[in-house]
């Protein structure tokens, strides 16, 4: 459901927003939703957690609120990691470069040293190595392209090689092939619809056809199948509402209809009830914020569930 409003509502649900960032909270088994904003553009500053049947209001504490984060989960640590993101209302406001980290009850600043402050980044858990890697993003005045690591103490700058700098892309760490996986993106003149793999020294572009230009895409590692699931995005003004999987190998579309198109959600795989979760969406239409609050999971035994309308009844 599309909803102008003025502000955030749902009291049992994160409700309309986007700009938010969702990862899987594994020592917790639950999905974990930061931030945003709501259709008054005002950042939001609250935790959620989902737990494949509901969603509960964990904190209201922690980082300023903001949009746009980097999030990811340290299975090492189990921890959750949060990087960056914009402060301000609406598309404006200073991006920042601030490390938080999140142990199931509290978050706690890092007070750590590292990547400039930015937003439309994306983090990801090399697990076999210890570190989670950070690529890419907005610092308030261009588009960038370098690679960071954390070791859970402090953040190392391993390289400025690689993709094209670019904003928000998909990327994920692929268990069985010990690689972070990145498709797609976008800088300010172009649409990507690349893949590369990071090995922990460099990236390494595939020479593989896949999903098509595209940013603002769902990308999650589905561990017990072994392969990446990729969902929408958006292609300059279009919106995407494709499903695709990769193997390790190839790319392939899946068939299925499910949420309409949309560009500008936040996803996560719940490793727990395997499947695909999905939060939220937004657009701008004649100058207001049209944001979308449903909540959608999806897996190949089911296919997709709206979860907000199974929540509430509605037929």
């Amino acid at each position: 459901m599309l909803i102008l409003a003025t502000s955030v509502c749902a009291d049992s649900t994160p409700g309309p927003r986007y700009g938010h960032a969702m990862v899987f909270d594994g020592a917790r088994g639950i999905v974990l939703l930061y931030g945003g904003f709501g259709p008054d553009g005002i950042p939001l500053g609250d935790t959620w957690g989902w737990d494949g049947g509901s969603w509960t209001l964990l904190s209201q504490t922690g980082p300023s609120p903001r949009k746009w984060p980097a999030v990811g989960y340290d299975s090492h640590r189990e921890v959750v990691v949060l990087h960056g993101g914009r402060e301000g209302v609406g598309r404006n406001g200073a991006s920042l470069g601030d490390t938080w980290t999140w142990d199931g009850t509290t978050w706690l600043d890092a007070d750590a040293t590292g990547p400039s402050g930015r937003d439309h980044h994306r983090l990801a858990c090399d697990r076999s190595r210890g570190r989670v890697v950070l690529f890419g993003g907005w610092d308030g005045k261009r588009v960038v392209g370098d690679t960071w690591e954390w070791d859970g103490q402090a953040w190392q700058h391993i390289t400025s090689r690689g993709p094209e700098p670019r904003a928000p892309t998909g990327m994920v760490y692929h268990d069985s092939l010990d690689r972070v996986l990145l498709m797609g993106g976008k800088d300010l003149e172009q649409t990507f619809a690349d893949t590369w793999m990071w090995d922990g020294t460099e990236w390494i572009k595939l020479e593989v056809e896949g999903p098509g230009a595209r940013s603002f895409h769902a990308m999650v590692y589905d561990s017990d199948r072994q392969r990446v699931i990729l969902f929408g995005g958006r292609n300059g003004d279009t919106l995407l509402n494709d499903l695709w999987s990769w193997n390790g190998g190839d790319w392939m579309r899946i068939a299925g209809s499910g949420p309409l198109r949309r560009g500008i959600h936040a996803s996560a795989y719940d490793s727990i009830r395997q499947q695909l979760v999905i939060h939220g969406s937004g657009d701008r239409i004649d100058g207001n914020w049209a944001l979308e609050s449903s909540t959608w999971t999806w897996n190949s035994e089911s296919g997709w569930v709206n979860e907000t309308k199974e929540l509430s009844g509605d037929e």
